[in-house]
């Protein structure tokens, strides 16, 4: 939910997608949210919350260690958004990811799953209270001109043991490329 003022790669990580058919069971100290309208589905860690709503006319999803609506933001935790009908979403989805790279030195990375294209870059970020990382993911589906937005942040200091739960949310996604 905080953006950045300035950002350093750390490394690039890969993300597994899956197909809303290939949802196994959730792996201990999880369990799935289900979002009906989009055939999607995510892993939520236990004691950590979920919200939804609309971002600047669009779904948007939180999964955050903190409560946002008693804190007002989080620190900690995933947002997803998404934009129905843009066109050209691949070609969207890469410019934007080649803008953040460039403009602030990233290294990104690129990767297809089925019909689903996704570009990535993961970023530290100087902020007023610390520095924080994050890790943008643009996840384009071509079939029905779909693209999802999805950012895991945390602050720098807490990031390791905060990636190892990102990564399972991050790495467990389930789209259905239908939709």
């Amino acid at each position: 939910m905080r953006r950045a003022l300035s950002l350093m790669v750390l490394s690039a990580l890969l993300v597994q997608i899956s197909f809303a058919k290939d949802r196994v069971t959730a792996p201990e100290g999880f369990a799935w949210q289900e979002i009906p309208e989009l055939k999607t589905a995510f892993l939520i860690p236990t004691n950590w919350f979920f919200k939804r709503n609309e971002l600047h006319g669009h779904p948007a999803y939180y999964i955050s260690k903190e409560n946002i609506d008693t804190d007002g933001q989080f620190r900690t935790g995933l947002t997803v958004i998404v934009y129905f009908k843009k066109k050209s979403v691949v070609e969207y989805a890469e410019k934007y990811i080649d803008k953040l790279a460039t403009q602030y030195h990233g290294e990104k990375w690129a990767k297809e799953v089925g019909s689903l294209k996704e570009f990535g870059l993961q970023s530290k970020h100087a902020y007023p209270d610390g520095t924080g990382v994050d890790r943008a993911l643009m996840v384009a589906n071509p079939k029905t001109n779909t693209l999802y937005l999805i950012l895991f942040e945390s602050p720098e200091p807490d990031w390791d043991v905060a990636w190892k739960t990102g990564a399972t949310i991050v790495d467990n996604l389930v789209f259905d490329d239908e939709i």
